[in-house]
């Protein structure tokens, strides 16, 4: 597939720059309770990840910052923290999911700790609770404030338990001011409803807003970037640790939903009714991500009532499922959490599509490995003719080389006068300059999309194929990455070159040496998919020159 492969690697390898930050960072271990039930993980072993600590906030300027961080904390309510109330664990869970509950958030209310996927594709493997089990222990947590950002409820003030099923966590607060119910259940597969009912029992108006933060630790692999998201009214901002380096990053109004995601998991919080604004941040010690969604402020007269809403999903980012979402009664795409690629809506188009066909492929050989080999054989087969179009224009622009060698020549001090000759050239001999580059221009979206989709396609998590433990982690034994730089560099060997002495060895050794170290950080998924690619090219490229050879041959006879 010669030039077209090129183009391909000299764009991924500007991706690559972006990709290549560290994000090592220890998993914190999980510690023992003091008292309460003991969260249970995927292997059924007591695990309690959960504390009354405050969380790592980010840092907010100002008023705004104060709304954002809750940083105006009340004072400790001595009456309040002498009240004895028993700090409990829970653990809520259906087929798919299990969620470590507790309510030892002082001042903040309930709090999801742990998350537990039971899907047989991740129970018994470490993502069942890696990915998120490094998000600080605070996966979700909720915080009221009044109109300044300062929590109404006084920190180290406990919340009671009310109420704990297998599918449903409820914990109060109540004073003579105010009282605060929260009611966490779970809906159905990945889906959860938070109900936050804000009572006022003061004698005076009451101003109250409230704040959902969701955090996801940072993953040690260096494809898996965790992110923080809003959906804004016009689109899906996507900030990474990188953006937030400065400080936390607002959006304001119209806010649809916000969350924290990697590469195949997500947690979305959606309100009922559209936010007030959405942050995205960093923990202070760089160990989690975090986007917190805060309402908008309402006011409760003595004796008024309001309850705040909100839709989550917690789970593997399956397209199907997040479509579906029905938690909360509210028309959101949830869908567009999943990065297909950067040609927006045809990117979206072609990989929903890709999608269907891979998983097509998988109904009739049962193999995810087979399959991508095969979808690039077919992919490859349906561009065939635009390839082969661009490879006959490079062939007749190279049996041309030594006359425009000759134009540059001799027109070498008139610009003008040598582009002038090198059109009449290419008129002479019916050649387009840009017939090489446009079928490849029109095939680019198509590789791009296939590309993004085999990137982001939660099918392959935990799917092993030959040697390969798992299709979304990078090759432990770099078989992938030496034989595909190898590959390139036979391929640069067989295919005809109209580039100057330079421009070929660049080709020929740099840019294989370069997409060799890009593909060691790729999950081997992608790498079966460009192994197969240029497998594909170079039995085409073998053909093609077979075929000038022979044509070349019988002209000579």
């Amino acid at each position: 597939m010669n030039f077209q492969t090129r183009i391909f690697v000299a764009v991924a390898l500007c991706a690559v720059i972006f990709m290549l930050f560290d994000f090592l960072n220890p998993k914190p271990p999980p510690e023992e309770a003091t008292d309460g039930t003991a969260v249970v993980d995927a292997e059924g072993k007591a695990v309690v990840d959960a504390e009354g600590k405050g969380s790592s906030e980010g840092k907010g300027e100002g008023k705004a910052g104060a709304e954002a961080q809750g940083e105006g904390e009340a004072e400790v309510d001595p009456a309040a923290a002498a009240v004895e109330v028993l700090e409990a664990d829970h653990e809520v869970h259906d087929e798919l999911l299990a969620l470590g509950m507790t309510n030892r958030s002082p001042g903040r209310g309930g709090l999801v700790s742990q998350v537990h996927l039971l899907s047989p594709q991740f129970a018994g493997h470490a993502t069942a609770t890696d990915a998120y089990g490094l998000a600080g222990k605070r996966t979700l947590e909720v915080t009221l404030t009044d109109e300044d950002g300062n929590t109404l409820v006084p920190r180290g003030t406990p919340y009671e338990v009310v109420e704990r099923t297998d599918d449903r966590f409820v914990v109060a607060h109540r004073s003579a001011e105010l009282e605060v119910i929260e009611r966490f259940v779970l809906v159905h597969d990945y889906e959860a409803r938070l109900e936050v009912e804000v009572h006022n029992r003061g004698a005076a108006p009451l101003t109250e807003r409230v704040h959902v933060r969701t955090r996801i630790g940072m993953s040690d692999s260096r494809y898996d970037i965790r992110r923080g998201l809003c959906r804004t009214a016009e689109d899906v901002e996507g900030e990474d640790r990188s953006d937030v380096d400065d400080g936390p990053v607002r959006y304001s109004g119209g806010i649809q939903w916000a969350g924290v995601d990697g590469k195949y998991f997500t947690t979305l919080v959606v309100p009922q009714d559209a936010a007030q604004d959405c942050e995205v941040s960093q923990a202070e010690d760089g160990s989690a991500m975090e986007a917190r969604l805060g309402t908008a402020k309402v006011e409760l007269p003595p004796g008024g009532v309001n309850t705040h809403v909100f839709g989550l999903y917690i789970g593997p980012k399956e397209l199907e499922r997040l479509q579906a979402f029905s938690a909360v009664d509210a028309e959101v795409r949830l869908e567009e959490a999943i990065d297909w690629g950067f040609f927006g809506g045809v990117s979206e188009w072609l990989g929903k599509m890709l999608l269907a066909l891979l998983r097509w492929i998988h109904d009739l050989v049962s193999n995810w490995g087979v399959s991508i080999v095969l979808l690039t054989v077919l992919i490859k087969a349906l561009t065939l003719p635009l390839t082969l179009k661009q490879m006959s224009s490079m062939k007749r622009m190279k049996e041309i080389q030594p006359e425009m060698a000759k134009i540059k020549e001799k027109y070498a001090d008139d610009r003008v006068k040598q582009g002038q000759e090198m059109q009449a050239l290419f008129a002479r001999s019916g050649v387009n300059p840009l017939a090489g580059c446009l079928p490849m221009l029109v095939q680019l979206p198509i590789w791009f999309a296939l590309y993004s989709m085999l990137g982001a396609a939660v099918e392959l998590v935990h799917v092993p194929f030959l040697w390969l433990p798992d299709l979304t982690e990078q090759d432990p034994f770099y078989v992938l990455p030496l034989a595909l730089g190898a590959l390139m560099i036979l391929q640069n060997r067989m295919m005809p070159s109209t580039m100057d002495a330079a421009q070929a060895k660049l080709m020929r050794w740099v840019m294989p040496i370069m997409f060799t170290v890009f593909m060691l950080f790729l999950p081997s998924g992608l790498g079966v998919y460009i192994f197969a690619n240029i497998v594909l090219s170079l039995v085409q490229t073998a053909i093609q020159v077979g075929i000038s050879k022979n044509d070349a041959a019988a002209a000579a006879t």
